[in-house]
Protein backbone atom coordinates (compact mmCIF):
# COMPACT_ATOMS: atom_id res chain seq x y z
CA UNK A 1 0.00 0.00 0.00
CA UNK A 2 0.91 3.29 -0.70
CA UNK A 3 2.03 5.76 2.41
CA UNK A 4 1.81 9.31 2.67
CA UNK A 5 4.90 11.05 3.18
CA UNK A 6 3.30 14.38 4.02
CA UNK A 7 0.44 16.33 3.80
CA UNK A 8 0.59 19.58 3.57
CA UNK A 9 -2.91 22.01 3.66
CA UNK A 10 -3.49 25.58 2.28
CA UNK A 11 -6.41 27.85 2.17
CA UNK A 12 -6.52 29.81 -0.48
CA UNK A 13 -8.11 32.98 0.28
CA UNK A 14 -8.98 35.88 -2.43
CA UNK A 15 -11.27 38.36 -2.85
CA UNK A 16 -13.11 36.12 -5.57
CA UNK A 17 -15.29 34.01 -3.76
CA UNK A 18 -14.85 31.23 -6.69
CA UNK A 19 -11.61 31.13 -5.08
CA UNK A 20 -11.92 30.03 -1.31
CA UNK A 21 -11.30 26.25 -2.08
CA UNK A 22 -9.03 24.09 -0.37
CA UNK A 23 -5.49 22.56 -1.84
CA UNK A 24 -3.51 19.74 -0.30
CA UNK A 25 -0.25 18.37 -1.39
CA UNK A 26 0.11 15.04 -0.49
CA UNK A 27 4.04 13.27 -1.60
CA UNK A 28 2.94 10.03 -2.50
CA UNK A 29 5.09 6.97 -3.36
CA UNK A 30 4.28 4.98 -6.16
CA UNK A 31 5.36 1.12 -6.80
CA UNK A 32 4.51 1.37 -10.89
CA UNK A 33 7.62 4.12 -10.57
CA UNK A 34 9.45 3.18 -7.67
CA UNK A 35 9.53 6.80 -6.71
CA UNK A 36 7.94 9.62 -4.88
CA UNK A 37 5.79 11.86 -6.67
CA UNK A 38 3.30 14.90 -5.81
CA UNK A 39 -0.07 14.96 -5.67
CA UNK A 40 -2.34 17.56 -5.82
CA UNK A 41 -5.73 17.60 -4.74
CA UNK A 42 -7.91 20.89 -5.08
CA UNK A 43 -11.29 20.47 -3.63
CA UNK A 44 -14.12 22.39 -4.45
CA UNK A 45 -15.42 25.54 -2.01
CA UNK A 46 -17.82 23.95 0.90
CA UNK A 47 -16.70 20.45 0.24
CA UNK A 48 -16.26 20.65 3.80
CA UNK A 49 -20.06 21.25 4.88
CA UNK A 50 -21.76 19.26 1.98
CA UNK A 51 -20.33 15.92 3.05
CA UNK A 52 -23.41 14.06 1.69
CA UNK A 53 -22.01 15.19 -1.85
CA UNK A 54 -19.41 13.60 -4.07
CA UNK A 55 -17.49 14.98 -7.06
CA UNK A 56 -15.97 14.00 -10.62
CA UNK A 57 -12.07 14.29 -11.11
CA UNK A 58 -10.19 16.45 -13.50
CA UNK A 59 -6.74 15.13 -13.42
CA UNK A 60 -4.26 17.53 -15.09
CA UNK A 61 -0.29 16.46 -15.68
CA UNK A 62 2.29 18.56 -16.85
CA UNK A 63 3.59 21.54 -14.72
CA UNK A 64 2.12 22.88 -11.40
CA UNK A 65 1.26 25.60 -13.30
CA UNK A 66 -1.33 23.22 -15.58
CA UNK A 67 -3.10 22.35 -12.20
CA UNK A 68 -3.59 25.73 -10.49
CA UNK A 69 -4.62 27.24 -13.80
CA UNK A 70 -7.17 24.13 -13.92
CA UNK A 71 -8.06 24.81 -10.68
CA UNK A 72 -9.01 28.43 -10.93
CA UNK A 73 -10.67 27.95 -14.08
CA UNK A 74 -12.96 24.96 -12.62
CA UNK A 75 -13.95 27.62 -9.83
CA UNK A 76 -14.98 30.52 -11.84
CA UNK A 77 -16.99 28.21 -14.02
CA UNK A 78 -18.47 26.06 -11.51
CA UNK A 79 -19.47 29.30 -9.62
CA UNK A 80 -20.82 30.62 -12.43
CA UNK A 81 -23.14 27.60 -13.42
CA UNK A 82 -21.02 26.49 -16.72
CA UNK A 83 -19.71 23.20 -15.49
CA UNK A 84 -20.08 21.62 -12.79
CA UNK A 85 -18.00 21.23 -9.17
CA UNK A 86 -15.08 18.72 -9.26
CA UNK A 87 -12.14 17.57 -7.89
CA UNK A 88 -8.67 18.90 -9.42
CA UNK A 89 -5.98 16.45 -8.99
CA UNK A 90 -2.52 17.44 -10.29
CA UNK A 91 0.25 15.13 -11.13
CA UNK A 92 2.75 17.42 -12.18
CA UNK A 93 6.15 16.16 -13.36
CA UNK A 94 9.60 16.37 -11.74
CA UNK A 95 12.06 16.66 -13.86
CA UNK A 96 11.50 13.49 -15.99
CA UNK A 97 8.56 15.25 -18.28
CA UNK A 98 10.02 13.99 -21.54
CA UNK A 99 10.60 10.17 -20.40
CA UNK A 100 7.40 9.91 -18.35
CA UNK A 101 5.17 11.64 -21.37
CA UNK A 102 6.24 10.63 -24.71
CA UNK A 103 4.69 7.40 -25.47
CA UNK A 104 7.15 5.73 -27.63
CA UNK A 105 10.72 4.50 -28.09
CA UNK A 106 12.03 6.70 -29.77
CA UNK A 107 10.87 9.60 -32.33
CA UNK A 108 11.71 7.17 -35.76
CA UNK A 109 8.21 5.85 -36.11
CA UNK A 110 9.01 3.41 -33.78
CA UNK A 111 5.09 1.69 -32.63
CA UNK A 112 7.19 0.06 -29.40
CA UNK A 113 5.68 1.48 -26.33
CA UNK A 114 8.11 3.49 -23.80
CA UNK A 115 8.15 1.35 -20.66
CA UNK A 116 8.62 5.16 -18.59
CA UNK A 117 5.85 5.91 -20.06
CA UNK A 118 3.77 2.90 -19.21
CA UNK A 119 5.02 2.95 -15.98
CA UNK A 120 3.63 6.87 -15.76
CA UNK A 121 0.42 5.73 -17.23
CA UNK A 122 0.11 2.96 -14.65
CA UNK A 123 0.84 5.63 -11.71
CA UNK A 124 -2.13 7.73 -13.56
CA UNK A 125 -4.77 5.35 -13.95
CA UNK A 126 -4.09 2.60 -11.31
CA UNK A 127 -2.23 4.63 -7.89
CA UNK A 128 -3.06 8.04 -8.40
CA UNK A 129 -6.70 7.77 -9.59
CA UNK A 130 -7.07 4.75 -6.69
CA UNK A 131 -5.86 6.68 -4.22
CA UNK A 132 -7.99 9.82 -4.90
CA UNK A 133 -10.95 7.36 -5.04
CA UNK A 134 -9.64 6.15 -1.55
CA UNK A 135 -9.66 9.16 0.32
CA UNK A 136 -12.18 12.11 -1.21
CA UNK A 137 -15.57 11.95 -2.16
CA UNK A 138 -16.00 11.32 -5.83
CA UNK A 139 -18.71 10.17 -8.19
CA UNK A 140 -17.33 8.17 -11.14
CA UNK A 141 -16.75 10.86 -13.26
CA UNK A 142 -13.18 11.06 -14.71
CA UNK A 143 -11.52 13.40 -17.17
CA UNK A 144 -7.92 13.61 -17.78
CA UNK A 145 -6.32 16.52 -19.52
CA UNK A 146 -2.65 16.73 -20.83
CA UNK A 147 -0.84 19.71 -23.02
CA UNK A 148 2.06 19.17 -25.51
CA UNK A 149 4.00 16.32 -24.69
CA UNK A 150 1.25 14.73 -22.12
CA UNK A 151 -1.22 15.38 -24.78
CA UNK A 152 0.80 12.51 -27.05
CA UNK A 153 0.38 10.30 -23.58
CA UNK A 154 -3.34 10.81 -23.15
CA UNK A 155 -3.94 10.26 -26.99
CA UNK A 156 -2.13 7.18 -26.57
CA UNK A 157 -3.53 6.15 -23.06
CA UNK A 158 -6.91 6.67 -24.84
CA UNK A 159 -6.24 3.91 -27.23
CA UNK A 160 -4.64 1.48 -24.83
CA UNK A 161 -7.45 2.17 -21.65
CA UNK A 162 -9.70 3.88 -23.32
CA UNK A 163 -12.35 2.96 -20.26
CA UNK A 164 -9.85 4.33 -17.70
CA UNK A 165 -11.13 8.12 -18.35
CA UNK A 166 -14.86 9.22 -18.96
CA UNK A 167 -13.28 11.56 -20.95
CA UNK A 168 -9.66 12.57 -22.55
CA UNK A 169 -8.40 16.00 -23.60
CA UNK A 170 -5.05 16.38 -25.99
CA UNK A 171 -4.57 20.13 -26.29
CA UNK A 172 -1.51 20.66 -28.52
CA UNK A 173 -0.13 17.44 -28.68
CA UNK A 174 3.07 17.21 -30.07
CA UNK A 175 2.17 15.27 -33.14
CA UNK A 176 5.28 16.24 -34.87
CA UNK A 177 7.33 14.36 -32.36
CA UNK A 178 5.18 11.36 -32.73
CA UNK A 179 3.36 10.84 -36.41
CA UNK A 180 3.30 7.38 -35.60
CA UNK A 181 0.57 8.07 -32.82
CA UNK A 182 -1.59 8.83 -35.92
CA UNK A 183 -1.60 5.29 -37.21
CA UNK A 184 -1.84 3.54 -33.83
CA UNK A 185 -5.29 5.89 -33.21
CA UNK A 186 -6.22 4.71 -36.82
CA UNK A 187 -6.14 1.33 -36.18
CA UNK A 188 -7.86 1.25 -32.60
CA UNK A 189 -10.55 3.64 -33.71
CA UNK A 190 -11.34 0.95 -36.93
CA UNK A 191 -11.06 -1.75 -34.25
CA UNK A 192 -12.83 -0.41 -31.37
CA UNK A 193 -16.20 0.08 -32.84
CA UNK A 194 -17.88 -0.01 -29.53
CA UNK A 195 -16.53 3.28 -28.04
CA UNK A 196 -18.70 5.21 -25.18
CA UNK A 197 -16.00 7.86 -24.45
CA UNK A 198 -15.32 11.33 -25.17
CA UNK A 199 -12.43 12.72 -26.85
CA UNK A 200 -11.34 16.76 -26.92
CA UNK A 201 -8.22 17.86 -29.09
CA UNK A 202 -7.09 21.14 -29.96
CA UNK A 203 -4.58 23.01 -31.11
CA UNK A 204 -3.71 26.79 -31.12
CA UNK A 205 -3.93 29.01 -34.24
CA UNK A 206 -0.85 30.17 -34.07
CA UNK A 207 1.38 27.42 -33.33
CA UNK A 208 4.09 26.44 -35.60
CA UNK A 209 3.27 24.85 -38.62
CA UNK A 210 5.13 21.18 -37.85
CA UNK A 211 2.53 20.51 -35.32
CA UNK A 212 -0.15 22.24 -37.05
CA UNK A 213 0.63 19.58 -40.21
CA UNK A 214 0.73 16.16 -37.97
CA UNK A 215 -2.27 17.43 -35.84
CA UNK A 216 -4.22 17.99 -38.80
CA UNK A 217 -3.45 14.46 -39.98
CA UNK A 218 -4.70 12.86 -36.60
CA UNK A 219 -7.57 15.58 -36.37
CA UNK A 220 -8.81 13.67 -39.96
CA UNK A 221 -8.15 9.80 -38.21
CA UNK A 222 -11.05 11.23 -36.31
CA UNK A 223 -13.23 12.09 -38.78
CA UNK A 224 -12.80 9.39 -41.12
CA UNK A 225 -12.84 6.43 -38.45
CA UNK A 226 -14.63 7.36 -35.00
CA UNK A 227 -17.28 5.19 -34.00
CA UNK A 228 -20.38 6.62 -33.67
CA UNK A 229 -20.69 5.72 -29.92
CA UNK A 230 -17.78 8.27 -29.28
CA UNK A 231 -18.40 12.07 -28.50
CA UNK A 232 -15.64 13.80 -29.94
CA UNK A 233 -14.01 17.38 -31.53
CA UNK A 234 -11.28 18.70 -33.02
CA UNK A 235 -10.78 22.73 -32.07
CA UNK A 236 -8.90 25.39 -33.11
CA UNK A 237 -8.18 27.90 -30.25
CA UNK A 238 -8.46 31.40 -31.87
CA UNK A 239 -5.28 33.58 -31.47
CA UNK A 240 -3.59 31.12 -28.95
CA UNK A 241 -0.25 30.01 -29.54
CA UNK A 242 1.30 26.62 -27.99
CA UNK A 243 1.95 27.59 -24.45
CA UNK A 244 -1.30 29.72 -23.78
CA UNK A 245 -3.17 26.51 -24.87
CA UNK A 246 -3.21 24.77 -22.37
CA UNK A 247 -5.13 27.90 -20.28
CA UNK A 248 -7.55 28.43 -22.85
CA UNK A 249 -7.92 24.74 -24.28
CA UNK A 250 -8.82 23.95 -20.10
CA UNK A 251 -11.47 26.19 -19.95
CA UNK A 252 -13.07 25.78 -23.63
CA UNK A 253 -13.03 21.46 -23.16
CA UNK A 254 -15.13 21.59 -20.09
CA UNK A 255 -17.52 23.97 -21.52
CA UNK A 256 -17.36 21.19 -24.52
CA UNK A 257 -18.40 18.77 -21.80
CA UNK A 258 -20.88 20.57 -19.97
CA UNK A 259 -22.98 21.98 -22.95
CA UNK A 260 -25.86 19.71 -22.60
CA UNK A 261 -26.16 20.37 -18.81
CA UNK A 262 -28.66 23.55 -19.71
CA UNK A 263 -31.46 22.96 -22.16
CA UNK A 264 -31.68 26.13 -24.49
CA UNK A 265 -35.11 27.73 -24.57
CA UNK A 266 -35.19 26.99 -28.03
CA UNK A 267 -34.66 23.05 -27.44
CA UNK A 268 -37.57 23.07 -24.47
CA UNK A 269 -39.99 24.39 -26.38
CA UNK A 270 -40.54 20.66 -28.15
CA UNK A 271 -39.36 18.70 -25.33
CA UNK A 272 -41.69 16.62 -23.34
CA UNK A 273 -41.58 16.14 -19.48
CA UNK A 274 -40.31 12.60 -20.76
CA UNK A 275 -37.34 14.42 -23.27
CA UNK A 276 -35.97 16.09 -20.38
CA UNK A 277 -35.49 13.07 -18.20
CA UNK A 278 -33.86 11.09 -21.05
CA UNK A 279 -31.83 14.24 -21.83
CA UNK A 280 -30.22 13.85 -18.65
CA UNK A 281 -30.15 10.49 -18.34
CA UNK A 282 -28.01 10.23 -21.69
CA UNK A 283 -25.52 13.26 -20.51
CA UNK A 284 -25.16 10.81 -17.40
CA UNK A 285 -24.43 7.94 -19.00
CA UNK A 286 -21.47 10.23 -21.23
CA UNK A 287 -20.03 11.81 -18.00
CA UNK A 288 -19.83 8.68 -16.40
CA UNK A 289 -22.20 10.21 -13.10
CA UNK A 290 -25.40 11.13 -12.02
CA UNK A 291 -26.27 14.02 -13.21
CA UNK A 292 -29.19 16.46 -13.46
CA UNK A 293 -30.20 20.12 -14.13
CA UNK A 294 -30.00 22.76 -11.22
CA UNK A 295 -33.32 23.57 -9.64
CA UNK A 296 -33.17 27.38 -9.83
CA UNK A 297 -32.40 27.31 -13.39
CA UNK A 298 -34.84 24.76 -14.17
CA UNK A 299 -37.68 27.10 -12.36
CA UNK A 300 -36.18 30.03 -14.74
CA UNK A 301 -36.47 28.26 -17.82
CA UNK A 302 -40.15 27.60 -17.15
CA UNK A 303 -40.85 31.15 -16.14
CA UNK A 304 -39.10 32.39 -19.35
CA UNK A 305 -41.09 29.97 -21.47
CA UNK A 306 -44.56 31.24 -19.68
CA UNK A 307 -43.76 34.51 -19.27
CA UNK A 308 -41.28 35.86 -22.19
CA UNK A 309 -42.35 33.60 -25.01
CA UNK A 310 -45.76 32.57 -24.27
CA UNK A 311 -45.20 28.57 -24.37
CA UNK A 312 -47.53 27.84 -21.42
CA UNK A 313 -47.63 24.10 -22.16
CA UNK A 314 -43.40 23.95 -22.24
CA UNK A 315 -43.15 25.60 -19.05
CA UNK A 316 -45.51 23.16 -17.39
CA UNK A 317 -43.08 20.41 -19.16
CA UNK A 318 -40.18 21.53 -17.77
CA UNK A 319 -41.93 21.72 -14.54
CA UNK A 320 -43.05 17.97 -14.52
CA UNK A 321 -39.57 17.19 -15.49
CA UNK A 322 -37.73 18.99 -12.28
CA UNK A 323 -39.78 17.21 -9.96
CA UNK A 324 -38.61 14.02 -11.05
CA UNK A 325 -35.22 15.21 -10.04
CA UNK A 326 -36.44 17.40 -7.14
CA UNK A 327 -39.59 15.22 -6.05
CA UNK A 328 -39.75 17.31 -2.18
CA UNK A 329 -38.92 20.91 -3.57
CA UNK A 330 -41.95 23.08 -2.15
CA UNK A 331 -40.80 26.21 -5.19
CA UNK A 332 -41.15 23.63 -7.86
CA UNK A 333 -44.47 22.54 -6.89
CA UNK A 334 -45.88 26.21 -6.13
CA UNK A 335 -44.57 26.85 -9.47
CA UNK A 336 -46.48 24.49 -11.29
CA UNK A 337 -49.63 24.85 -9.23
CA UNK A 338 -49.29 28.69 -10.33
CA UNK A 339 -48.80 27.97 -13.98
CA UNK A 340 -51.31 25.24 -13.93
CA UNK A 341 -53.63 27.68 -12.60
CA UNK A 342 -52.86 30.50 -14.72
CA UNK A 343 -53.68 28.16 -18.10
CA UNK A 344 -57.24 27.76 -17.08
CA UNK A 345 -58.04 31.29 -16.72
Amino acid sequence: MPQIITLILTLLFSSLTWSKSVTIKHQFHSAALNETRPVLVHLPKNYAEQSDKSYPVLVTLNDQDNFHWASTIVDIQAARYGIDQMIVVGLPHTGNYSDDNFPFIDEENSMVLSPQAQKYSAFIREEAMAFVTKNYRTNGGRFIIGHSLSGLLVTQMFTQYPQSFSAFIALSPSMHYAPQLTQLVSQFLNTHPQLSSQFYLAIGDIEHSLIQQDYAKLAQVFKNSAPSGLTWTASTLANTDHMLSAFKGIYDSLAWLYQDWSIRDTQAQTMTATDIINHYQQLSQRLHYPIKPREKNMRGLSWFLAEKLAQPNAAQQVLQASLHFYPDSTAIQHALKELKLSNTK
